[in-house]
């Protein structure tokens, strides 16, 4: 067991190095691959190993055995590549550091002094010491029990999780289409009222969304663009067209539509179809991210983007046509289109929403405000508005039609008001000039989950003051 021990005593005085050069005992079992020759010289000792090595690139020795059965067997001994922690040592203290297979555990040692690596100076004992069980890490006593617990709890919220998502989906789809669940057979029932178009042609998907897949195609030798709807994206389909179906939304800079219908055999879009203007140029976002804008063309961007957006909010009487205001409420750069001019118009209005408004023709709308000052003239009057819109009962703040009205009276306290009058303080009967709780549920005051911050609001579609 104690190897080659002693045998560098016998190697002659000639062999020994300078003081400023480190001279290890060199050896290397048949079985080692490699080899570590070249990191010094070896020196002349006399026939069979051991051999003696000088070193070239540091002051260090080392040494490893192989512990098998009990008996210490050397596998390697040379000079180090480099001086590194534990070179310092004057003795070749041993420690453990790998077990190539069961019942054997390689031990190794870095020494600084003439053949200090001949021996080791004594064997550790074994155990942990770093030296890896050949089973492998055992786990605690209870770990898997508390792993398989933690597992299911994970997997129990996660269920959770997707419940809620699936009920709040199914009840945006409910309030979508008017408050009741969707028939199996809403989207055959809708395509049924939609004309056939059998001289539009399709010619390639230019965008795909979440609800929708738009194509670029013709109808009657017009490029057109195509918004094709799945059967189950039939609530998205109704809504957008209901929007670009109002009277009066015709503007330079609100996409064109032209006509609903729907799809043809397959492979071609079964559902519900948009036929809106083509507008070859794309998005403004892509085309931002191609093009370089000059400031004129960039200005003329941003008016055109202004002009189309302050139309839909506006509400207007124009010919007879009665256009309410409307909330875009999803305008990006990827929804709104370039035109040949290099003008903007807007598109994609599935998520946009009617504002309450005026229900009056436009006889009855007064005609010659007298501005801010005339409300300022009224201070008490404004405090009650101001308090009734911000009441701490959200059921019970005002809605923007009595805002508006409340507005109006202040504005013309001496003016016949287009209020009937029964009606108390010129108010109508739904707009009180004080939170009265026989009122909350009065259809003038703004319950919470139809508010107009709300994306499960009622869709444009079912609200129209025409």
């Amino acid at each position: 067991m104690l190897g080659t021990l002693g045998l560098w005593t016998l190697f002659p005085v000639a062999v020994r190095a300078p003081p400023n050069r480190r001279t290890c005992v060199f050896f290397e079992a048949p079985r080692v691959q490699g080899s570590t020759k070249t990191l010094g010289e070896l020196l002349e000792g006399g026939p069979g190993p051991p051999q003696s090595i000088r070193c070239l690139y540091s002051h260090c020795c080392f040494g490893i055995w192989n512990l098998t059965q009990g008996q210490a067997q050397v596998e390697m001994q040379g000079c180090r590549d480099s001086d590194e922690p534990g070179c310092e040592s004057l003795r070749c203290d041993l420690s453990p550091r790998a077990q190539p297979s069961p019942g054997s555990t390689l031990f190794t040692c870095s020494c600084g002094t003439d053949f200090c690596n001949a021996n080791y100076s004594h064997l550790p004992p074994l155990g942990n010491q770093g030296v890896p069980d050949p089973q492998g890490p055992q786990a605690a006593p209870g770990g898997s029990f508390w792993m398989a617990l933690v597992l299911l709890g994970v997997f129990l919220l996660l269920l959770l999780l997707g419940t809620i998502l699936l009920v709040l989906t199914q009840r945006k789809v409910c309030r979508a289409q008017g408050g009741s669940r969707p028939e199996p057979d809403s989207g055959r029932d809708c395509t049924e009222d939609l004309p056939k178009l059998p001289d539009l042609c399709f010619s390639q998907v230019i965008q795909e969304g979440g609800h929708a897949v738009v194509w670029a195609g013709r109808l009657q030798g017009e490029l057109v663009a195509i918004k094709a709807f799945p059967p189950r994206a039939v609530a998205q389909f109704r809504a957008e067209r209901a929007v670009y179906e109002l009277p009066g939304l015709q503007h330079d800079h609100i996409v064109r539509f032209i006509t609903a219908g729907q799809g043809g055999p397959d492979p071609l879009p079964s559902g519900p179809l948009l036929v809106l203007e083509l507008y070859p140029k794309g998005s403004l976002c892509h085309y931002l991210t191609q093009h370089t804008s000059d400031w004129g063309s960039s200005l003329q961007m941003a008016l055109s983007l202004a002009q189309g957006l302050a139309f839909l909010h506006e509400e207007r009487w124009q010919n007879g046509q009665y256009k309410p205001g409307i909330a875009h409420r999803d305008l990006s750069s990827q929804n709104v289109l370039i035109r040949e001019d290099k003008s903007c118009a807007i598109g994609d209005l599935g998520l946009a929403m009617v504002l309450p408004g005026l229900t009056q023709g436009p006889a009855s709308v007064l005609t010659q405000l007298r501005g801010p000052a005339a409300i300022l003239e009224d201070p008490a009057g404004l405090r009650e508005l101001l308090e009734d819109c911000w009441d701490a009962d959200p059921e019970a703040r005002l809605t923007a039609e009595c805002v508006q009205q409340r507005l109006v009276a202040l504005a013309h306290p001496r003016e016949t008001h287009p209020f009937p009058k029964s009606w108390p303080h010129g108010y109508p009967q739904d707009c009180p000039s004080t939170p009265d709780p026989a009122l909350k549920e009065s259809a003038c005051h703004l319950n919470v989950q139809q508010g107009l911050g709300s994306r499960n609001s009622q869709p444009a579609s079912t609200t129209s003051h025409v």
